[in-house]
């Protein structure tokens, strides 16, 4: 599982809709990674994204934008800085070019038409994809990633074959007619479904 959601919210989820535990859980943007039932936490891959880190220089820069509101202390993390943004005329390329002009190095993701996180230049979900794969030895045509919102657009673009669900927000659709991607009809699991049986992963039972 990737999600956007930091681990104590995912874990908060999972119980809610009694969702068993899968194998390696992607947390935070892709910032965080943790394994198995006891969640050990992938410390090679926090090394990884720390390299040219710098959080509290970045949030300095960007305390002059007074349209940036800090999201609460939950969706912090410390390779993850959140915002809520409303997105008009062009505060998000404003975000960009003061992080570009004062040589920055990060991942700027914004979805949902209000969620803005920036994240560590190494850090993503189709990056912490892409480590788990070379980690494991997965071969991308045996890797589908699935999405529905802006933070997923990386991950789909990855290495693997992407599916966009039927309950996809707008801002996927640019994603449309690219190669290895497939948009579904079907929303939410049924969507997954879909697509595991158009990359012929998965097959109806005869």
């Amino acid at each position: 599982v990737a999600t956007g959601r930091s681990l104590e919210l995912t874990l908060e989820a999972m119980t809610e809709y009694d969702f068993p535990m899968p194998d390696i859980l992607i947390c935070s943007v892709g910032t965080e990674i943790y394994y198995g039932p006891d969640l050990r936490y992938d410390k090679g891959w926090q090394q990884h994204i720390s390299h040219q880190w710098k959080p509290e220089e970045i949030k300095n820069k960007l305390a002059v934008l007074e349209f940036l509101v800090s999201q609460e202390a939950e969706g912090q993390r410390s390779h993850k800085i959140s915002y809520y943004l409303e997105e008009k005329e062009d505060r998000l390329s404003r975000v960009e070019n003061i992080l570009e002009a004062e040589k920055l190095r990060c991942e700027v993701i914004y979805s949902h038409g209000q969620f803005l996180d920036i994240l560590p230049f190494r850090a993503s979900k189709g990056k912490a994809i892409d480590y788990l794969r070379y980690k494991f030895d997965f071969p991308p045509r045996h890797v589908m990633v699935a999405g529905d919102s802006g933070n997923d657009e990386d991950m789909i673009l990855g290495h693997a074959r992407g599916l966009v669900v039927g309950n996809h927000s707008e801002e996927l659709e640019g994603l449309r007619g690219k190669p290895n991607i497939y948009f579904s009809r079907a929303e939410y699991a049924a969507g997954i479904i879909d697509g595991l049986k158009h990359y012929g992963l998965i097959h109806d039972r005869k």
